[in-house]
Order: C-alpha cells, then structure tokens, then sequence
C-alpha cells in the first residue's frame, strides 16, 4: 500500500509539474493588469498607458494589458498590490524610485525590495519647478527671492508627501536654504490641477508632466532639475545654472512580484526590452517629453541600491514625514 500511494503521488506531482511548465510555455494566456499607484494623468499613468501596446505587441498571442490605478500613500498602495500579487506574470506595475524606497526608509512597510523581481527603467523623470502662467513671477532667480522674504508661506504642491517629487523639492530646499509651505496631493495629475487653477502657488513635478503645458504657454516652468537642458523645453535653466547644483526628480520602471517562473520572466523582460527600444515607443515618448533611460534588471538594481543610501542620508538629516 505505501508503494501505491507514493506512486499516485509521483504521478499528481509530475502531472502538476507538466500543466505549469505548459501554462508557462502558453505565457500569456489571460489578461495581465498594470498597476499604477498614483491617479490617472500624472506621469507614471502616462508612461503606463504610453508603453503598453508596445508590451502587447512584443509579447504577441494577443496579450492585453489593463492598467489600472491604485493611488494613495505617495505610490505606497500601488506598490504593495505588486507585492501582494500571484507571481505567476499577470500583474506588473510601475515602479517610481524613490518613491518607492522612501517608505522602507521612513518605517517598515508590508514589502521591502526583495518582495518585487525587475523588470526594466524606462524613463528618467527630472524635477521641475513650475508656477501658473500669470505668475509675477517669470525667472527662478526672482522666485526663488520672493520664497526667500516670505519663508513657509509659499504653498508648493507634488504629487504625495515622501514621494519623488516632494524629497526632490527637499533637497533643492535644502541646498537653497530656503522654506516652503508643503501641499501634498494624491498624485501628478491633482497636483497639476492645483496648480492650473492657482490653487498653490507654486509644484514640484516631472518634466514630463509639465513640459507639454509650458510649451502651450498654460504653465510655466522655472527651472528643471538636471545636469543639462532639456531639449523638449531649451528655454528652461537647470538649476546649476542659478547657483542650486541639484539633480533629483525619478526613475520610472517596471516590475513584478518576487517569485516569477524564470520562463514568464524571461518573456516579460525580453517583450519590456523589445518594446522600449522600438521606434513607435521612442517616437509616442518624444511626443509626450518622456526622457528614455533604459536599464536591464541588473543595471536597475545597481541605481536602487545607491538611490537608497542617498536617500537614507537625507532622512538622518532631515526626515520629510515629521
């Protein structure tokens, strides 16, 4: 009788074993949901949306992508659907560093680094100072004066408190010496929204967020956040250019959970691959001032890694949730 028994179960085991290895094989087969932890228009949801059809495509057997937007918590929400997802290659999502470092930083949230796997950067995402379009205030020079004789009373909105953007604007205070009264919003696309309807006075948000208005002449950009100009806005300074030699805003990317078939990653990261470099890709992101930085998964957790010990300075010295 134990000879019967362990030989059924040799049988279920290898039967078990042969449907996941064909279900891999036949990978995709059902839907697959991109999770987007932040409101719908901001630039994570942009890169998003902007990007699957070219995912789709790359994977083929008529692969469809929803995304779906999980906001709240600076990213944190969204972050922790990935990480609580099957990972069997049906959930993806967008990954924002550091937003998504931050809370790991701050306490201990329900996922730390090793909950994900990697899939790729995509975009790097400088931050942008940006006022409305009848703002006095048209130079960052003169901005910067007037945050300087009214210190914390300048309201000035992001798209969440311990997001990118908001420690972007914390280390171009910092380097400043300058105070702000901060406005958090649940997202890039309410921040926005605040600031088209005068609502702050000011927002920090990612180039790409706020280059498309600035060129309609509906906002207007300041100052950016990089090393160099940017292209897409040639008129607008880097910050090295008026003393604050800061270069700070996001790495935006894809990831899954932890614990994928190494056949469903391996598709995943090849079709990410194939689909950030093909020229419909390059082409909608120029359209829509998406800066592409491609990184493979190792290259991505080499920049994480040295995000998280800057980022780690910064809150021994100063932590934004307090």
């Amino acid at each position: 009788m134990p000879h019967i028994t362990l030989s059924k179960t040799l049988l279920v085991g290898a039967m078990a074993a042969g449907f996941a290895l064909s279900a891999q094989a036949d990978y995709p087969s059902g839907n697959i949901e991109m999770i987007v932890g932040y409101s719908a228009g901001g630039g994570s949801d942009v890169l998003a949306r902007s990007l699957v059809p070219h995912i789709e495509e790359a994977l083929g057997g008529g692969a469809r992508i929803a995304v779906i937007n999980r906001p709240g918590g600076g990213g944190e929400i969204g972050f922790t659907a990935v990480a609580d997802a099957n990972p069997d290659g049906y959930t993806i999502g967008i990954i924002n560093v550091p937003s998504i470092l931050n809370p790991m930083i701050e306490r201990s949230p329900s996922y730390d680094l090793d909950s994900f796997q990697l899939l790729a950067n995509v975009v790097t995402e400088p931050g942008a100072v940006v006022v409305p379009a009848d703002s006095p205030h048209t130079s960052l020079e003169e901005w910067m004066a007037h945050v300087e004789a009214n210190p914390g009373s300048v309201s000035v909105g992001n798209s969440g408190g311990g997001g990118a953007m908001h420690t972007a604007l914390i280390r171009f205070l910092r380097a400043s010496d300058l105070s702000v009264n901060h406005i958090p919003f649940a997202g890039g696309a309410p921040s926005r929204a605040a600031l088209l309807g005068s609502h702050v006075d000011a927002s920090v948000m990612g180039i790409s967020e706020a280059g498309p208005l600035h060129n309609d002449g509906e906002l207007r950009i300041l100052g950016v956040m990089a090393a160099e100009r940017i292209d897409m806005v040639p008129d607008v300074p880097t910050m090295g250019e008026v003393g604050t030699d800061i270069v700070a805003g996001s790495y935006r990317g894809l990831m899954a959970p932890a614990g994928l078939p190494d056949e469903v990653r391996d598709a995943l990261v090849e079709a990410v691959e194939q689909a950030v470099n093909s020229e419909a890709f390059l082409a909608s992101a120029e359209e829509r001032l998406l800066l592409v930085d491609y990184l493979d998964p190792n290259e991505y957790a080499a920049l994480i890694d040295e995000t998280y010990t800057e980022m780690s300075a910064i809150w021994d010295e100063e932590p934004w949730a307090e």
